[in-house]
């Protein structure tokens, strides 16, 4: 067997066509592979191709189940991974700090904040919420 380019000039017969797997005819009177330079042939006798044809379906049929199971594996392990990685976004989003970018975050005031008792706020808001009615009744 010769090994032959993609893109050559050759005689006639069965070339199998190493990258893709295929077998090429090249008719009586010669041809060109084709493909280019990185495609690899291999001039196969038609002796071998007889042994080589039924050779590749039992190999087809004896690995057919084996190649089911591992794209049903490979389906379900990428719909978990699917499935982990939204999980890990969301949890992440809930954990991740609520920073924007342009405040200020002050230590200070949160600790002012955080020492200031509810009661005294919700006093504050409904002061600030009677100045505001108070307003809009002046206006009317």
């Amino acid at each position: 067997m010769l090994k032959r380019e993609g893109g050559t000039q050759v005689k006639n017969g069965f070339y199998w066509n190493l990258h893709e797997w295929e077998m090429v005819m090249v008719p009586r009177q010669g041809g060109v592979l084709p493909g280019d330079a990185t495609q690899a042939f291999l001039k196969v006798p038609v002796l071998g191709l007889l042994v080589i044809g039924p050779l590749m379906g039992a190999l087809y049929a004896f690995f057919l189940p084996f190649i089911g199971f591992a794209m049903l594996f490979g389906f379900a392990g990428r719909k978990a991974g699917a499935a982990a990685s939204t999980g890990f976004m969301e949890v992440m989003t809930v954990v991740a700090p609520h920073w924007q970018p342009g405040e200020a975050y002050l230590a200070a005031k949160r600790r002012a904040k955080a020492a200031r008792p509810a009661g005294e706020e919700q006093k504050a808001l409904d002061t600030l919420e009677r100045e505001i009615d108070e307003r809009r009744k002046k206006e009317q």
